[in-house]
């Protein structure tokens, strides 16, 4: 069976959720898109890359159950196309659960997607906006699918 160790980093200190296949890192620290994709890249691999409906469910769950209800920065956003932060392409990189009219490009200014922490829709934002976000620590193949480090101790 596959699992994953998401933990919740803040101020406080950090908390250990339940076992999944990927280690996620929720960080309470607000951050523009880019500063998020800075932190992740330098302290874990990079911005959380979301699969499938799965994946989303994990986010709410354990994250609301910490106790924070607030919008995240992933690791997807556009320059022509959608793309994600580490240049995932595998099985599962086209997924999308955006909120319905989403996304918008309002303004031509919203390149960065986050997701409400209550509801799981995605939406595309403001990139120099602050919020939290979800990182993820793994690893790469040359075929540039993801490879994730797993956690024994559950």
């Amino acid at each position: 069976m596959e699992r994953i160790l998401l933990v919740v980093f803040s101020l406080s200190g950090w908390v250990i959720s339940t076992c999944h296949p990927h280690q996620y890192y929720y960080v309470s620290d607000l951050k523009t898109w880019t500063e998020a994709q800075t932190h992740c890249r330098q302290t874990y691999t990079d911005l959380a890359t979301i699969e499938n409906t799965e994946e989303v469910n994990q986010f709410i769950n354990t994250v609301s159950s910490a106790g924070y209800n607030s919008e995240v920065w992933i690791g997807l956003y556009s320059q022509i196309n959608w793309t994600w932060s580490d240049g995932y392409t595998g099985s599962g990189a086209e997924y999308r659960n955006w909120k319905t009219n989403q996304p918008d490009f309002i303004s031509a200014a919203q390149y960065c997607v986050n997701i409400g922490n209550a509801t799981g829709f995605w939406w595309d934002d403001n990139c120099f906006l602050d919020y939290p976000f979800i990182c993820y620590r793994g690893k790469f193949s040359t075929r540039r699918e993801k490879m994730y480090e797993f956690y024994d101790g559950c």
